[in-house]
């Protein structure tokens, strides 16, 4: 979309030959702390002279601000952004609506997935499958992926390493999906953290990544890869930060036992929304567990949690189950809320689980992803450095001659 989507020309005024322009401007797609300079978001304004703006965003995201210094032209000129107050945190991820079946797909060795749809998500975004039959799709059911290539008209593509052994070469395949947002201006995304991976090992409980990093437990990442053929299994996986150092972390793991503990050169990427404000899970006074059931995931089997709970949840929530005492296996599991037989007692999931038993439990919580508060504590902090603000738009006025 143009940067200047929604322009007008007015008469020149009474004072001269000046003319007064108005522009509907997008946010830039990877944030610069500090302030993006006009030029960067594209104007082409050669006889600028002043910018005025509306300051909120379209979508009440943002603020942004003009600096110019005095005497100076107008490439000189940045725009700095701001999360708005009203963005406040705490706002339960949700599910866009519901794309038609996929005819088909493929499934590599690496974890690489492909999907054959005419209407593919958008690239860069995070979905969550549903619909999936048989030994093809249906184990993926309730899974968050992200979309990491589009064919427009004909078919995207994920990495799902953790189910790598599954793999098929072409199979037929009904999946569906939705995207993973806020609303539909605020998109879950990913920002990829400075330094890579360098070694991954994994436990059947637990995942160990060496990676210099600033991470704080609790936070959500995404293991885009490229990884080693011995941790392959970790590619696409999201997991919840459990620890963290200066030198590494670690998080609950459901999946293949890994041990590449050097040579890796892989990027992890933090789970944001608008504003680069990193996803947490809530701290709800709901949602404690008593009992779990999980069914294993299989061929034709999909990933079934049934948890017993008090709690206020909706079918779309994704959740993350923790600190279950009998059944650890469950750990970090990231499941999506099915309306099938969900009441205010019991909690029905779909998603990516290894166990197949039920147990009573004295202790677990199972809590819903929303968004953060800003790493400052302070809603009038400056959006994060490589923040992607391209779905929000503010109206721009230029005086020119």
């Amino acid at each position: 979309m143009s940067n200047a989507i929604n322009e007008m020309l007015l008469q020149p005024s009474p004072l001269g030959e000046v003319f007064v322009s108005a522009r509907d401007v997008a946010g830039p797609t990877s944030y610069t702390t500090g302030g993006v300079t006009v030029s960067a978001n594209g104007w082409a304004m050669l006889t600028l002279k002043t910018l005025i703006s509306d300051h909120l965003s379209q979508d009440g995201l943002y603020y942004a601000k003009f600096i110019m210094p005095r005497g100076a032209g107008y490439s000189t000129a940045k725009m700095l952004w701001y999360p708005a107050t009203g963005s406040a945190p705490g706002v339960a991820l949700n599910l866009g609506t519901l794309s038609a079946a996929a005819t088909q797909s493929t499934y590599t060795t690496t974890g690489l997935v492909t999907v054959l749809t005419a209407t593919p998500p958008p690239l860069g975004s995070f979905i969550v499958l549903s619909n999936g039959a048989a030994a093809a799709g249906q184990p993926l059911n309730g899974v968050m992926v992200y979309v990491t290539a589009v064919v427009a008209g004909t078919s995207y593509s994920f990495y799902f390493g953790q189910g790598s052994a599954l793999h098929y070469t072409i199979a037929t395949d009904t999946l569906k999906y939705q995207v993973v947002q806020v609303n539909s201006n605020n998109l879950l995304q990913v920002q990829a953290l400075a330094a890579p991976i360098t070694g991954v090992l994994a436990t059947a409980n637990l995942l160990t990544i060496t990676q210099a990093n600033s991470l704080v437990a609790g936070q959500f990442v995404y293991l885009n890869g490229p990884f080693k053929t011995a941790s392959v299994y970790a590619a696409g996986a999201i997991v919840q930060v459990a620890s963290a150092t200066t030198t590494g972390w670690t998080a609950n793991w459901q999946g293949t036992i890994i041990s590449q503990t050097s040579s890796e050169t892989a990027v992890a990427s933090l789970l944001v929304t608008n504003g680069g404000v990193p996803v947490a899970a809530s701290p709800s006074q709901y949602g404690a567990i008593t009992n779990t059931l999980a069914v294993a995931a299989a061929a034709s089997v999909t990933g079934l949690f049934t948890l017993t709970a008090v709690n206020n949840m909706s079918a779309g929530n994704i959740i993350v189950v923790q600190q279950v005492g009998v059944n650890t296996q469950l750990n970090g599991s990231i499941a999506t809320v099915i309306a099938t037989s969900l009441t205010n007692a019991t909690i029905k999931a779909n998603g990516w689980t290894v166990v197949a038993n039920t147990q009573a439990e004295t202790v677990g919580v199972a809590s819903v992803l929303v968004t953060g508060s800003s790493p400052s504590g302070d809603s009038d902090g400056e959006a994060a450095a490589g923040a992607n603000l391209s779905a929000s738009y503010i109206r721009v006025v230029a005086l020119g001659n």
